[in-house]
């Protein structure tokens, strides 16, 4: 270790407290090692390795870690990638495998210190190449840091990885919750509400009150503006919905980029309060993602690649449609009639249109549809806690990390 300061605060060197190890194995799939961590299984941020791969596959060697090592992400150092794992397995050549020396930091707080703003705008100002930038080792272990007196490093340590462990269970608290609603809404759009009689359909069985009707029959279905058209006459800006912007049940409004149309032409397109907004193609799961549209923002217009759905039957409700459009159902439909490429697939307009509604009558599809809101209100209120847990726990990583006024080398 290297010189004291005031108040028990010590400078140091990465190198002072950790090593980088090198052991490789040459046929990972052979090894007995079961997990695989590549640059894409580790998330900024996070100070344990949640994701992983199987070595079942791997023919190259790898790189050997051991349970309590700390995998840091050597290539694109801006993307903060440091995380501890707590399982033997192997990893990329492109992460370096860091052991703390016995006896030199409090356990636990070293994945907290390669975490730290601190410590990336080092790695990030000492990165070299032209593309995919690399921290080498050398620089790395050069990083200085003031660590605390022992009795503060367990006390930060004990702290942040008790915040780590909310985020871990509020995390799966989330995914629990996403897996309850898919299955809910199985039930819900097959068995209804206190139904007791059924009848057989070309769909299957459904409540007997319930109809089925083609989408094309209760909505009007538009496809929206074509981008660098070449237009003759009067034309206008508006802000325009792309594809980026509709999401999966839901729509973002981050950004919203604006389109020339002709003036003629705004009625068209003109988004209205209630109108569904779908995706025509993408990844295969994400097929038919959408949301509704609330009037969030004035003359707002959409693109080609996205379609409008306005209901015009009165006995159906916005809410119900959207999220049996959204659900493991329509998910299925969308599936079999699209046409798919690798990893992609898209749907056409008369595709939609042939769309299969279930239709309960208009009071139970609002108790369906109220159903599912509160679960996605449950679902959003633990993204939320989950997020600020994220974010206080960054904050405690920075502030816990600088020395108290008044101490100086």
């Amino acid at each position: 270790m290297s010189d004291s300061v005031q108040d028990g605060w010590k400078l140091v060197k990465l190198a002072d407290v950790a090593d980088e190890t090198s052991d490789r194995v040459d046929n990972p799939s052979k090894s007995g090692y079961n997990r695989f961590v590549g640059l894409e299984h580790l998330d900024s941020g996070e100070l344990t390795v949640r994701r992983w791969g199987r070595t079942t596959d791997l023919l190259s060697a790898m790189k050997l870690f051991k349970n309590g090592d700390i995998l840091i992400g050597r290539r694109n150092a801006y993307l903060k990638r440091a995380s501890k794992v707590e399982f033997d397995g192997v990893c990329s050549g492109d992460a370096y495998v860091i052991r703390e020396k016995t006896g030199t930091i409090a356990t636990g707080l070293l994945p907290i210190i390669l975490n730290s703003n601190s410590f990336w705008d080092y790695a990030i100002a000492h990165a070299s190449g032209t593309m995919s930038k690399r921290a080498k080792w050398r620089d790395l272990a050069e990083y200085s840091f003031l660590l605390p007196s022992i009795d503060d490093q367990h006390r930060i340590a004990t702290i942040l990885w008790a915040l780590e462990d909310c985020i871990v269970k509020g995390e799966r608290f989330v995914s629990a919750a996403e897996r309850t609603k898919q299955v809910l809404m199985g039930e819900l759009f097959g068995k209804g509400i206190g139904n007791t009689e059924f009848q057989n359909t070309g769909i299957g069985g459904i409540p007997r009150e319930w109809k089925v009707i083609s989408l094309g029959n209760i909505a009007d279905i538009a496809s929206g503006a074509t981008l660098g058209r070449k237009m003759e006459g009067k034309t206008i800006l508006l802000p325009y919905l792309r594809v980026a912007n509709v999401q999966d049940g839901h729509i973002d409004l981050t950004e919203i980029k604006e389109i020339e149309i002709l003036e003629s032409e705004k009625n068209k397109w003109l988004l209205k309060n209630g109108d569904i907004v779908l995706t025509e193609g993408g990844d295969w799961d994400q097929l038919g993602r959408g949301g509704i549209w609330r009037n969030e923002i004035p003359d707002c217009i959409h693109q080609n690649h996205i379609f409008r759905i306005r209901i015009t039957d009165s006995n159906v409700d916005v809410n119900y449609l959207h999220y049996l459009i959204n659900s493991p159902y329509g998910k299925s439909f969308f599936l079999k009639c699209s046409k798919q490429t690798t990893n992609l697939a898209s749907i056409n307009q008369s595709q939609l249109k042939k769309f299969v509604v279930l239709k309960p009558p208009l009071p139970e599809q609002r108790h369906i549809a109220a159903i599912l809101t509160r679960c996605d209100e449950t679902i959003a209120a633990a993204r939320a806690n989950v997020a600020a847990t994220k974010a206080l726990k960054m904050r405690l990583i920075n502030e816990f990390l600088n020395p108290p006024q008044g101490v100086v080398l």
